[in-house]
């Protein structure tokens, strides 16, 4: 079922922005032959008097046939062909694609914003003696806007604060809006290690691992082996089965709220509304103390959970038995149950089961609807060209998805609701246009490249030499999206 509404948001999609290319063709007289939505043999076609309309057998997309595309291809008498217009025509046609993929985009946050309003970043929790703490910061306050920048994700949030400059954080608390000043702190380094078949325990501070210094490069080398991990008066000995490593970093010593400890679907023995208390010995107040029962699920038994700051035990648990003694609380009553742990395990990968931590923040009106929406998308756009620079520079590993990750994408999308889905369509729109801007051959962004070039010199590059560009460029893009699907497969192997 998932993969049905992949393909047809897919369509939806393609289709929108090779409608933007045929409609500045018709605006520029350019004769359209083909109107297609899908690939491959047609299962229908309804002939105009220049276009023919087709639905094809593959519902993967879609394109436009634009009569002379090819730039060594001669157009037949009577048909006006794309070469035939001037540059700057071109260079609107082929801009027209991206941009309606982009306003696809905006509108679709116009009504996203207007029925569901705006996610809001909410704090969790506060630790003691931090600077979020010493500024007043609490928990459930809504950040608002960081330095006067309006903020709609804790991604910006935090890569605003690891600056490691002063700030001015606007929040929502009781519907009041308070300003607080802080300033970040630099955090040691953080160390996430899950052992397993261990003997010993753990003590305060770690002198050594495997008679070697305590560093993150040593604990890497060390994966999947057996470890000693001495500290200052025991030793812990195990399996290290799996490892995470945070540098240090310009923090205020806060966490972001996610998701609450209520249910709001059924599941196993928990019905809708069920207040989550407590997994065996850990109270559940946060988000936070979700992540941490998941970490220690994953350990297992006879397995232990460490969270390390610099060289000191920040939080430690011993890995949860098959079977788990839950608390919580149904229509007031508390309740105590015993559930498998696959069962927790299944809960807290499933998307949609825990209501959000906090509901979204409506606007007032349609004015500020949309004013929300285009601030947001523009957020949004200057995000994407991050993350597309630094997936060109190798830094950002898990920043292209191909179709297989599409499609598990939308299917964790459906099982949360209507708001999520149009987003994720919004999302995939907006960075289809991006990524066709890209100044690459075979992409909207090539030939806009070349558009440009003879609008500058005055001269048209030899048509020759731009098909076989245009060609070894499509070669190359139809070798990365393979690579990038085999990526996606390994990612849903590898869960």
């Amino acid at each position: 079922m998932f993969v049905i509404y992949f393909l047809l948001i897919l369509v939806g999609i393609i289709t929108v922005h090779e409608l933007g290319h045929f409609i500045f063709a018709k605006i520029f007289g350019v004769d359209v032959l083909e109107f297609a939505i899908g690939f491959g043999p047609k299962l229908y076609e309804k002939k105009g008097k220049k276009t023919a309309f087709r639905i094809n057998l593959f519902p993967i997309g879609g394109y436009v046939r634009l009569a002379g595309e090819d730039p060594m291809e001669e157009t037949q008498e009577g048909i006006v062909g794309l070469y035939s217009k001037s540059a700057w025509q071109r260079l609107l046609i082929f801009f027209s694609g991206p941009l309606f993929s982009i306003l696809a985009g905006y509108a679709l946050f116009v009504i996203i914003v207007g029925f569901w309003g705006i996610p809001s970043v909410t704090v969790a929790l506060v630790e003691a003696n931090s600077p979020a703490y010493e500024a007043g910061l609490m928990a459930d306050d809504i950040i608002l806007s960081v330095n006067g920048k309006r903020v709609y994700d804790t991604y910006t949030v935090s890569q605003i604060i690891r600056q490691g400059k002063q700030l001015q954080i606007q929040v929502l608390r009781n519907g009041k809006k308070i300003t607080l000043s802080a300033k970040p702190k630099l955090f040691d380094e953080s160390h996430f290690l899950i052992l397993s078949d261990t003997t010993g325990k753990p003590g305060e501070i770690i002198k050594a691992i495997s008679g070697k210094p305590f560093e993150m490069s040593n604990f890497a080398a060390l994966l999947n082996q057996y470890i000693v991990i001495d500290f200052d008066t025991t030793q812990l000995k195990g399996l290290l089965k799996q490892y995470q490593y945070d540098a240090q970093r310009y923090a205020l010593g806060f966490y972001f709220a996610s998701v609450s400890n209520i249910f709001q679907k059924a599941i196993g023995p928990f019905q809708e509304g069920d207040q989550l208390v407590s997994i065996e010995d850990i109270k559940i107040q946060s988000s936070v103390d979700l992540s941490r029962i998941y970490q220690t699920i994953i350990t297992g038994d006879g397995g232990i959970y460490l969270e390390i700051e610099g060289k000191k035990i920040a939080w430690v648990h011993e890995g949860f038995p098959e079977q788990l003694n839950v608390e919580i609380l149904r229509d007031g009553k508390q309740i105590f149950l015993n559930v498998s742990r696959d069962l927790i395990k299944q809960i807290m990968e499933s998307a949609g089961v825990f209501k959000p931590y906090a509901s979204n923040i409506k606007p007032s009106n349609f004015f500020e609807a949309v004013s929300l929406a285009v601030d947001r998308c523009n957020n949004l756009l200057f995000l994407m060209y991050k993350t597309l620079i630094g997936v060109f520079r190798g830094q950002e590993q898990n920043g292209v998805v191909g179709p297989v990750g599409l499609v598990s994408l939308v299917g964790e999308a459906v099982k949360v609701g209507l708001e999520q889905v149009l987003t994720l369509i919004a999302f995939i729109t907006m960075n289809i246009g991006i990524v066709n801007l890209l100044p690459l051959p075979a992409l909207d962004g090539g030939r806009i490249v070349f558009s440009l070039i003879e609008i500058v010199s005055r001269r048209r590059v030899d048509p020759k030499i731009e098909g076989i560009i245009h060609f070894v460029g499509f070669v190359i893009l139809i070798i990365l999206m393979l690579s990038i699907t085999f990526s996606d497969i390994g990612r849903l192997i590898g869960r």
